[in-house]
């Protein structure tokens, strides 16, 4: 958040650029740097959610299935811890999906005051809490349905996600 001059870019065929000089007083200075590489995958990046302690690292989530992924000769895997190294231009992808199965992610979120991160699927929210390995249900109570957006507001304490014809649920955070 203190970083205005960092930003991350993705696009719906699984490209990820950053940018070093965002905020540059001329538009066309601004300059971007591709991370992503033949052993990421090559489908819709559905969410990128930068660590506010370091913006050169973030987590990246992707839609799609791993099975016509693989079935297509190219990379699989749907969440992502990715750190970028400026000096060298590249990036270290840490496949993180661990137990989600093989489903569409369709957003990402951290609870920054805790370090969790959270997933929307088409079955509903996940968190990973700090320091784990695994995916878990990130509440009992919230619907199993396609979410779409995840919002965490640190000052509430609460997750806020938005779903396909279920409405705007909320989960209080500890």
């Amino acid at each position: 958040r203190s970083d205005r001059n960092t930003m991350w870019v993705a696009t719906r065929r699984g490209r990820l650029f950053v940018s070093k000089n965002a905020d540059a007083a001329n538009a066309a200075d601004v300059a971007f740097t591709r991370i992503d590489s033949a052993s990421t995958p090559t489908r819709f990046i559905s969410g990128v959610v930068v660590d506010r302690n370091d913006s050169n690292h973030a987590w990246v989530s992707f839609s799609g299935y791993d099975a016509y992924a693989a079935a297509a000769g190219t990379a699989t895997g749907h969440v992502f811890e990715v750190t970028y190294n400026p000096a060298s231009g590249t990036a270290t992808w840490k496949d993180i999906s661990a137990n989600i199965g093989d489903q569409p992610i369709t957003d990402i979120t951290a609870d920054h005051t805790t370090g969790d991160l959270y997933i929307g699927t088409d079955f509903g929210v996940l968190r990973m809490a700090k320091g784990t390995a695994t995916w878990r249900m990130a509440a009992p109570g919230l619907p199993p349905v396609a979410v779409y957006g995840l919002t965490v507001s640190p000052a509430a304490r609460t997750l806020y996600a938005a779903t396909h014809g279920r409405g705007i649920w909320r989960l209080r955070l500890q």
